[in-house]
């Protein structure tokens, strides 16, 4: 951080950050979707993505991408449902959150 950086400056750089890096984290996520499940039971695939879509919304909402943030918000109730349930993510589950990731890269290019 440079000593006349502003706060502002500051966040434009973290904001920046975060969209560049978003479309890789999404393909993780999309990644994630379609691993076998885990031996852990303390990791399922739902927590996994639960967890996922959870950090990449509330950074979303925390630098003021509300659009990114709706569009991630739709995947992650059907991921926190899942997990909550201790249940897998059906195929309408996955379909739902890869309709979400598809969204909310859709508008990262639009950024």
């Amino acid at each position: 951080m440079a000593p006349t950086e502003t706060y502002e400056q500051r966040v434009a750089a973290t904001r920046k950050r975060f969209i560049e890096g978003l479309p890789a984290r999404l393909q993780a996520v999309s990644d994630a979707l379609h691993e076998t499940e885990a031996a852990d039971p303390r990791e399922t695939k739902a927590r996994k993505i639960h967890r996922m879509m959870h950090d990449l919304a509330g950074n979303a909402a925390m630098l003021e991408y509300t659009e990114v943030e709706d569009c991630l918000r739709k995947g992650l109730r059907v991921a926190e449902d899942a997990d909550n349930g201790s249940s897998t993510l059906s195929v309408d589950d996955v379909r739902i959150i890869e309709a979400a990731l598809a969204d909310a890269n859709g508008v990262v290019e639009k950024i």
